[in-house]
């Protein structure tokens, strides 16, 4: 699926900065999920914390059993089998981390519930291609708070009104397709942790964890 943004561009990234509830990519987001071969099947979560041997210790994992590689090294470690999760864990933005699933299915509700231990913020989003159009989760301190998407209309109804400053322009129509719709939750995520997905967040270097399930 592609498509052509019909969004505004942002006139400097200082601009994007100071304004980032109003912020827009400089780049489609999907279309950068498209380039890296995440179109079909995306799984990501982002955590309000930078420490990421933390974020190891609560996926139950040896922070020094990790390898430090970029995205096209992490996705040479997939495997079909989904036994067990393969992630790729580092810096997102000032406060926050990402974590990527690269193989082993979506996050387990339980290691989010440890992620987000603590008074901990954990944003997931993920598609799959012919079977879920795609969401945009959210879970603070344990608790599952809801499904973040912008309104319908200007000022409409969302099941996390938390995030209300976050949708302006990014209004969903059952005219748009699912490929435009997702990438509005990316945007969502972008203004909500203050960076969107851009070609230097898939440059750099990140660890690569094996979770076992039964972790």
């Amino acid at each position: 699926m592609t498509r052509t943004s019909t969004f505004p561009k942002p006139t400097s990234k200082r601009s994007m900065m100071q304004n980032s509830c109003h912020a827009l990519p400089a780049e489609s987001q999907w279309d950068l999920l498209t380039e890296h071969d995440l179109e079909s099947w995306f799984s990501c979560l982002w955590v309000s914390t930078e420490d990421g041997n933390e974020i190891a210790r609560r996926l139950g994992v040896d922070p020094q059993n990790g390898t430090l590689c970029d995205f096209q090294k992490a996705t040479q470690s997939y495997e079909t089998s989904l036994e067990e999760l393969i992630v790729w864990v580092g810096e997102h933005s000032a406060g926050w981390s990402t974590i990527l699933t690269i193989s082993g299915g979506t996050m387990p509700p339980r290691l989010i519930e440890a992620l987000s231990a603590d008074g901990q913020r954990v944003l997931e989003a993920y598609y799959v291609e012919e079977a879920d159009p795609g969401k945009l989760l959210y879970t603070y301190d344990r608790e599952y708070r809801g499904e973040i998407f912008p309104p319908s209309s200007p000022g409409g109804w969302m099941e996390v009104p938390e995030f209300e400053a976050h949708a302006s322009g990014l209004e969903l129509s059952d005219e748009i397709s699912d490929a435009e719709t997702f990438d509005r939750y990316m945007c969502m995520v972008g203004r909500i942790t203050g960076r969107f997905i851009d070609r230097a967040w898939f440059a750099s270097t990140r660890t690569l964890y094996h979770v076992p399930h039964e972790a």
